[in-house]
């Protein structure tokens, strides 16, 4: 197998990681409010919820811009299962739509071909450390009355002029995953 990453691991995170295990506090304690207020300040956000897994986060975001059943979400084709998986649990119908060859994110001119009156959301996933345009996906969705949820665990903080991938105006994923670029600014 060719390792895709190597995780750098030290006496500091060996140390981070026992300080929670003393704390007793494995999921909500603590360090985790802490996590989520230093997050909050990175983004400029009023509020940041931590969850286990992006599926979650995903679920929450959707849940938060109150989809029913059988509306649609835009959703490009080159995905994870969980960001289909969180649409079906919010009850909606995802509607795939093409990626652009060049930085395999949501292509928008497609997207928009895909609309129909049941389309309620349009979620991009920043693909590869890599953000999507959202100036203009952004102005199509404002001038259709449609709702956008970001998948940012590939692109966290990653940026193009105009809003960062986790803009805080909007429901979004954050992830930290060890095998997923995080770009900083």
């Amino acid at each position: 197998m060719i390792p895709t990453y190597r995780p750098s691991l030290g006496p500091e995170e060996l140390s981070a990681v026992s300080s929670v295990f003393d704390s007793r506090w494995l999921g909500m304690g603590e360090i985790t409010r802490e996590f989520e207020l230093r997050l909050a300040k990175f983004l400029g956000a009023r509020h940041v919820i931590a969850v286990d897994r992006g599926t979650a986060a995903l679920h929450l975001a959707l849940d938060a811009v109150e989809l029913g059943a059988g509306d649609e979400v835009i959703v490009p084709s080159l995905t994870f299962v969980a960001t289909v998986q969180a649409i079906r649990m919010a009850g909606a119908v995802p509607v795939f739509c093409e990626v652009t060859p060049d930085t395999l994110n949501l292509d928008l001119a497609d997207a928009l071909g895909r609309i129909t009156r049941r389309t309620r959301a349009i979620l991009p996933v920043h693909f590869g450390g890599l953000p999507c345009d959202m100036n203009p996906l952004l102005a199509e969705a404002r001038r259709r009355g449609l709702r956008v949820v970001e998948d940012a665990a590939h692109a966290f903080g990653a940026h193009l002029p105009g809003p960062q991938s986790g803009n805080p105006r909007r429901p979004d994923l954050l992830q930290f995953r060890r095998d997923q670029e995080h770009h900083l600014r």
